[in-house]
């Protein structure tokens, strides 16, 4: 039995076939993707099966002298077992990037365990002479049953960029379905058009539906990848201004301000010197110095936090100590420093680094300057999700109501509030000081 209009769909949907699987061979060649590269091996395969199963169509061969061929009885059945492997492998890397469920890994190493065994399976029957048709349906069904988990996961889940594989998938196996189900009714007599002559035509439109679909949702998140490419460069550039307004308002506010006190400072030493007044035109230069020393120590602490070498949270810990350390020496006091950030899974951003910076740097000082301490400690831990920071001393302690205005504390609190840390402060007279910063890190 032969049909005009089948045939000649036959005929075109090969030459689909066989340049789809080249274009996404090149298209691997390109890109490195694995699931590009298994699609492909699954139509070239594919396309070689369909070959061997219309002899007459495509090479004018007899159909049953093929069919009854030792190349068409020992190849069929293992060629379906690994087209359908790689169509298993590429729906394995496709979803895998975007979707984790440890049923479907399961699965999955059922499969390529059982794929194997049924190609022994098959030799063996074949050498026994035992029926080989129901290793077929069980190949066929092991895709299908993988696919109507993936597809009831996609819609259950809303996986992101899966719409368009899982409808292509819907086709394949209602095509696969209706192949089996022509093979069937065949075999129990009864024939016609489709069940003798056209079985394998469901099968090749579900596959030509895979195809389309497949290649539009390759379209479509690569449409998505640059839209986030051009959203995070956006994010960048934002950064970026974002940056140079703060380093500005550092500048203007901070620096600018330190500079405007030692030109005053140079000017009235100068009027010092000249009306003959030494000793008070000493105490300007002291200032001066003071002022110019503390320019350079915030000049240095904007370069280091805006140096991308130095981005890491460690780094920025590992400064904090050595300037503790150096404070410390001077006053005679004893620093102790002791991290566990083990469940630290992203580096912090630049901003929340330095502001963090900032604020330790801020606890330090005013911890070695006015607390009489004999020991200062650093603890730095995560805990719940929290990254813990505590600066302790055991010195004079003072009451909060009196100074809160005073000693940057009030800097300390706006810094954590811009970066949604908390920052307390536990003091009283006699007991010690203790800074507390709880910052919710990001799962």
């Amino acid at each position: 039995m032969t049909n005009f209009a089948i045939e000649k769909f036959y005929l075109f949907f090969q030459g689909v076939l066989v340049f789809q699987a080249f274009f996404l061979g090149i298209l691997f060649v390109i890109t490195r993707r694995k699931d590009i590269l298994y699609y492909s091996l699954f139509l070239m395969l594919s396309a070689v099966y369909f070959f061997l199963n219309a002899p007459n169509t495509y090479f004018g061969l007899n159909d049953d002298s093929v069919f009854n061929s030792a190349l068409y009885l020992q190849g069929n059945i293992p060629l379906i077992i690994i087209t359908n492997l790689f169509y298993i492998l590429f729906l394995k890397v496709f979803f895998s990037e975007i979707y984790s469920n440890k049923t479907l890994d399961k699965i999955f190493r059922f499969i390529f365990l059982l794929m194997p065994v049924l190609l022994v399976a098959f030799f063996t029957c074949r050498y026994l002479k035992i029926e080989t048709q129901p290793i077929f349906y069980i190949v066929n069904l092991l895709a299908v049953a993988v696919s109507i988990f993936i597809i009831i996961s996609v819609f259950r889940y809303r996986l992101l960029n899966t719409g368009w594989v899982a409808w292509g998938m819907v086709f394949n196996i209602v095509g696969t379905a209706l192949t089996i189900i022509m093979i069937v009714l065949e075999r129990y007599g009864i024939h016609n058009l489709l069940t003798v002559g056209y079985p394998l035509i469901f099968m090749r439109v579900g596959i030509l539906a895979d195809m389309f679909f497949y290649q539009v949702a390759l379209l479509k998140k690569w449409h998505y990848q640059e839209k986030l490419l051009a959203v995070e460069k956006l994010q960048s550039q934002l950064e970026v201004e974002k940056l140079r307004n703060k380093i500005s308002g550092e500048l203007h506010d901070d620096i600018g301000s330190t500079l405007s006190g030692i030109a005053m400072y140079s000017h009235m030493t100068h009027g010092l010197l000249q009306s003959g007044n030494y000793e008070k035109a000493g105490d300007s230069v002291q200032v001066i110095q003071r002022s110019a020393n503390e320019i350079v120590h915030k000049l240095s602490d904007l370069v280091w936090a805006i140096n991308p070498v130095k981005e890491s949270f460690i780094s920025m810990l590992e400064r904090i100590e050595g300037y503790a350390i150096q404070m410390c020496v001077a006053k005679n006091m004893q620093f102790k420093y002791n991290s566990n950030i083990t469940g630290l899974l992203r580096e912090p951003g630049m901003d929340l680094r330095q502001q963090l910076y900032l604020i330790l740097k801020e606890a330090v000082n005013n911890a070695v300057k006015y607390s009489n301490a004999r020991e200062i400690n650093l603890d730095v831990n995560i805990q719940d999700g929290l990254l813990n920071i505590s600066v302790a001393d055991n010195g004079n302690g003072f009451d909060i109501t009196t100074v809160s205005k005073g000693n940057g504390l009030d800097n300390m609190q706006r810094r954590a509030e811009a970066i949604g840390a908390t920052c307390l402060i536990e003091t009283k007279p006699a007991t010690g000081t203790v800074v507390l910063i709880a910052l919710p890190l990001p799962e």
